[in-house]
C-alpha cells in the first residue's frame, strides 16, 4: 500500500469518528480493529474533501483524538487492507452524485516471434526503442480537459486551501464557496484562466498590482481513454491509455503492424471519420513527429493489408522489404534503402519479377529509375564493383613514388618513370618486367632493357593492368659483410662499406681486449668466382698481419683493404691468463682466498699458502670442489694425508680457478642409511667393522641387497663389499656413511611369457623326438 503523510492520516481519523462513528467516544475507538469496509469508506470520501490539512488535524485532536490513536491507524494503513475501486468526485462531499471509477490502463502483452525483415518493424519492437505511455509527464497546455479529469487547485498566502476536484459527468467542478465551473471540453490553459477567474470572486486580495492571495492550478490524475485497434495489428483490441496518450503509444502496445499489415497507411478514425492517416515512414525516414497525433477517446486505429513489398537485396546500405505506395518509383525504394554501398555497381540494377508466365529479370539503368514503376513481390537487386581498374598500371622498384597510376592511351614504360618521380640510384638497369593480364585473366611476362628505355632506344607501350617491376642492384646480390671475431670487445658480423681496411674493421669491432696479440692477425677470404669454377684443395685465402695497438694510421699492415664477407681473427697472446684465485675453508691456520701463483700451484703450496694446518684438522675428510664446464659444480675425492706426505706427487692437484678446498675438523660418527632396520648415526669406535656398525642399527630389513652394501668416506670416495669365498667389508673411519640398497622389484611374468616358454620346450621336444625316430 502507498505511504500516507502523516496530516492525511489525521484526516482518515477524522472522518471516520465523525461519518460512521458519531455515537461513539472518539477516545474509545480503537484504530486496529477498524474493518476494512471503513477504512475503504475513508478512502472515498477523502478525495471529496474540502478541508485543509491544518484545519483537520485541530479539529481531529478537539474531539479527544490521542496521538497513540493517530499512530495506531497510521500503523493500520501501512499494514494494508482490501483496496476497494478508487474513486472520485467533482463536488463537495455533501454531493450524492456517483464517483468515477478509474480504469486500468492497458500494458504491453506481445508474443515472442522472430526478427522481420520488414522495414518499419523494428520501430514497435525493439529493446532499445520503446513508445511506452507514460503518466508522469507535465500536462501541455493544449490538453482538452475531459470528464474523469482530477484538478488540483492549492492555495495559499493570507487565505490557505487545497482542493482535488474531478470533472463529474456534467463537465464540471465544484469548488466549494464558489460553486460550479465548466471546464470539459476547454483546454487546460483555458480552463487554468477559468479558474483563476470564479475564484477572485471570493478572495479579493488575488487581483490587483499587490496580491496577497495567490493560487495555482494543476492536473492530478488524468483520465483514461480506450482506443480500438482492429486490422492487420499484431495483438489487435481495445486498449485503455492516459489521455495524452498518441497514435505510437497505442501501436507500440498492440506490437505494430503484423507481417502484412501496412506501416503506410494507418487510418486513425474519430466520429466515423478518417482524420489522419499516418504514414510510419514519414518518422523513420525524416523524423516528422506530426504523424504521432495525440488520440482520443474512442478513437479507431484502423491497419490495412499492405498492397505493395518489394524487397532489396545486394549492395545496398540497407537490405528487406519495403511497402510501397502506388505513386511511388524506384527512386524512392533506394531512398528508403539508405542509397547503395561504396562497392557497389549502381550504373546497372536488376527487377527479378514473378508473372503469370514465370520469372523474369530487368535491367534499370539508374538515371532511369525515377521511371520505374514497381510491382507487389519485385526484388530489386544490385552487383559488386569488378576489382579489376580499367585505366590503371603499377611500378614497383627503387623510383621515388611507386604505386598505382591512370593508363592513357599511347602511354609507356618512360612516361609511367616520369610519373613516379623518376629512378633511384641504385636501380637495376640491366632488365625489367612486366606483368600483363591477358584476357583470360592469366598472365604473361615481358622483360625490357631498362637502360635501352632510359637511352629513348626501346619504346614498349603499356596495357590497362600492367604492373612494371624494377629491381635494385642490391636486391640482386647477397648483402655485403664482414666477420670480426676473437679478442675485440664487440666482435660479430659488420656491414662492408667499401674501401673498408683492416685497422677500420677492428675500430668498428671496438678495438682489441687485454688478452689480444695485435701481432698475428689472420684473414680469410673467400676464393673468387673464377677460382670457385675450378677442381681445387683450396678452400679460401689466408693472410696474416702485424698490427700496431694503437691503430695509427700510418700502419701500412692496417691499411690492407678489405673485401665483402672477409673473415678476421684477433688470436689470444700466449702467455695471456686471467687472474686466477682458490678458496680454503675449514681448519687452517688462515682460511680465505688465495692468488694462483703459477700453472704448477699445487694444493700443498695452498696448505702452505694457508699457514698449515690446525690440530683439530680431520684430513681425511678433506674435500675440493670444482667448476666444471661438463659437468658444473663436482667434488673431487682426494687424499690429504697422502699429499702431505709427498707434496707434488701424483696425489697433489694442480689447482683451478674457483677451486674450494674444505677442511673439516674431527668427525666422531658414522651414518648408517638404506634398508636396515634403524637407520642412525652412531659413535665411531676404533677397531670396529662394517658388520658392527650394521647390527648396532637392528641389521639388514627384509629387503636389503646386501652384497651392495658400499661406504662413503669424509672425502668423498667409496668402497663396496666384496665378495669371493668370505665377504670382505670395506674399512670404516670417523665420519664414514654406511649405506645399504634395497632389492629391485621383481616383475612377475604374464600368460603371454609363460606361453612363450612352453611353445619354445615344445619345439625342443619335437627336434629331439624327430632326431632319435
Amino acid at each position: 500500500m502507498r505511504t500516507i503523510s502523516f496530516p492525511f492520516v489525521l484526516l482518515l481519523i477524522l472522518i471516520t469518528l465523525t461519518t460512521g462513528l458519531k455515537a461513539q467516544d472518539v477516545r474509545s475507538v480503537d484504530p486496529k480493529t477498524l474493518p476494512d469496509s471503513d477504512v475503504r469508506k475513508v478512502e472515498e470520501a477523502i478525495k471529496s474533501s474540502g478541508m485543509s490539512f491544518e484545519e483537520a488535524a485541530k479539529l481531529a485532536r478537539q474531539r479527544g483524538a490521542s496521538e497513540q490513536q493517530i499512530s495506531d491507524m497510521q500503523q493500520r494503513l501501512q499494514q494494508g487492507t482490501s483496496p476497494a475501486p478508487a474513486s472520485g468526485s467533482g463536488t463537495e462531499s455533501l454531493s450524492n452524485e456517483p464517483a468515477f471509477e478509474t480504469e486500468v490502463l492497458s500494458t504491453r502483452n506481445i508474443p515472442a516471434k522472430e526478427i522481420s525483415r520488414l522495414f518499419g518493424s523494428y520501430l514497435f519492437n525493439s529493446k532499445n526503442l520503446t513508445f511506452e505511455p507514460s503518466v508522469n509527464v507535465q500536462t501541455p497546455k493544449n490538453y482538452e480537459i475531459g470528464i474523469g479529469d482530477q484538478i488540483i487547485i492549492s492555495i495559499w498566502g493570507n487565505s490557505q486551501n487545497n482542493y482535488q476536484l474531478t470533472v463529474n459527468a456534467s463537465g464540471q467542478i465544484m469548488v466549494p464557496d464558489v460553486g460550479p465551473v465548466y471546464l470539459a471540453g476547454l483546454t487546460f490553459g483555458e480552463a487554468e484562466n477559468r479558474i483563476r477567474q470564479r475564484l477572485s470572486g471570493i478572495y479579493a486580495d488575488m487581483n490587483g498590482s499587490n496580491p496577497r492571495t495567490f493560487a495555482q492550478v494543476s492536473m492530478g490524475g488524468l483520465r483514461s481513454i480506450k482506443v480500438d485497434l482492429v486490422g492487420e495489428v499484431t495483438v489487435p483490441g481495445t486498449y485503455t491509455l492516459p489521455a495524452t496518450s498518441t497514435v505510437f503509444n497505442a501501436l507500440y502496445l498492440s506490437g505494430g503492424p503484423n507481417d502484412i499489415g501496412s506501416f503506410r497507411t494507418i487510418n486513425i478514425i474519430r466520429n466515423n471519420e478518417v482524420i489522419k492517416s499516418v504514414d510510419v515512414y514519414n518518422f523513420l525516414m525524416d523524423a516528422r513527429i506530426s504523424e504521432n497525433i495525440q488520440l482520443q477517446n474512442e478513437d479507431i486505429l484502423f491497419v490495412p493489408v499492405a498492397r505493395k513489398k518489394v524487397s532489396v537485396s545486394g549492395e545496398f546500405r540497407r537490405n528487406g522489404i519495403f511497402e510501397m505506395k502506388a505513386d511511388e518509383n524506384m527512386e524512392d525504394l533506394i531512398r528508403f534503402a539508405g542509397g547503395f554501398t561504396e562497392n557497389a555497381w549502381w550504373s546497372n540494377i536488376k527487377i527479378h519479377r514473378k508473372t503469370m508466365t514465370g520469372r523474369t529479370i530487368i535491367d534499370v539503368p539508374f538515371d532511369k529509375a525515377k521511371t520505374v514503376v514497381l510491382e507487389d513481390g519485385d526484388l530489386v537487386t544490385t552487383g559488386k564493383l569488378n576489382e579489376l581498374y580499367r585505366n590503371r598500371v603499377t611500378i614497383s622498384g627503387p623510383v621515388f613514388q611507386p604505386g598505382q597510376y591512370e593508363w592513357k592511351e599511347g602511354m609507356t614504360i618512360m612516361d609511367l618513370i616520369v610519373k613516379a618521380d623518376s629512378l633511384m640510384g641504385d636501380a637495376f638497369t640491366n632488365r625489367g618486367n612486366i606483368i600483363r593480364l591477358n584476357p583470360d585473366y592469366t598472365t604473361s611476362n615481358i622483360p625490357f632493357n631498362l637502360d635501352a628505355v632510359l637511352a629513348g632506344r626501346n619504346t614498349i607501350l603499356l596495357q590497362p593492368e600492367d604492373s612494371v617491376l624494377i629491381r635494385s642492384k642490391f636486391d640482386m646480390a647477397e648483402d655485403p659483410f664482414i666477420t670480426v671475431s676473437g679478442e675485440v670487445l664487440n666482435a660479430g658480423r659488420l656491414e662492408y662499406s667499401d674501401n673498408l681496411t683492416l685497422e677500420d674493421a677492428i675500430f668498428r669491432a671496438g678495438g682489441f681486449t687485454e688478452a689480444a696479440d695485435s701481432s698475428f692477425i689472420e684473414v680469410a677470404r673467400r676464393l673468387t668466382y673464377a677460382e670457385a669454377s675450378e677442381m681445387s684443395d683450396d678452400l679460401v685465402h689466408i693472410y696474416t698481419f702485424n698490427l700496431s695497438r694503437d691503430l695509427k694510421l700510418s700502419d701500412e699492415n692496417g691499411s690492407f683493404i678489405l673485401q665483402p664477407f672477409d673473415r678476421i681473427s684477433v688470436r689470444r697472446a700466449p702467455g695471456f691468463r686471467e687472474s686466477a684465485s682458490v678458496l680454503v675453508t675449514g681448519e687452517v691456520k688462515y682460511a680465505g682466498r688465495f692468488a694462483i701463483k703459477n700453472r704448477n700451484h699445487r694444493i700443498s703450496d695452498l696448505i702452505a699458502m694457508a699457514g698449515g694446518l690446525t690440530n683439530q684438522s680431520f684430513i681425511e675428510g678433506a674435500t675440493l670442489s670444482r667448476q666444471s664446464e661438463v659437468l658444473g659444480n663436482e667434488f673431487v675425492a682426494i687424499h690429504l694425508d697422502r699429499i702431505m706426505k709427498n707434496p707434488g706427487g701424483k696425489n697433489d692437484l694442480i689447482l683451478r680457478n674457483g677451486d674450494e678446498l674444505h677442511i673439516p675438523e674431527f668427525m666422531q660418527t658414522v651414518k648408517i642409511s638404506g634398508s636396515v632396520q634403524n637407520p642412525f648415526s652412531i659413535t665411531f669406535e676404533e677397531g670396529k667393522n662394517l658388520k658392527y656398525y650394521i647390527h648396532k642399527s637392528g641389521g639388514f630389513s627384509t629387503g636389503a641387497l646386501k652384497r651392495k652394501t658400499y661406504v662413503r668416506y669424509p672425502n668423498g670416495s667409496t668402497a663396496a663389499t666384496r665378495s669371493f669365498i668370505v665377504k670382505n667389508y670395506p674399512e670404516v673411519m670417523p665420519g664414514s656413511q654406511i649405506i645399504v640398497p634395497e632389492k629391485p622389484e621383481k616383475e612377475g611374468m604374464g600368460t603371454g611369457q609363460w606361453l612363450g616358454i612352453a611353445g619354445t620346450f615344445s619345439s625342443i621336444a619335437v627336434a629331439i623326438a624327430a632326431i632319435f625316430r
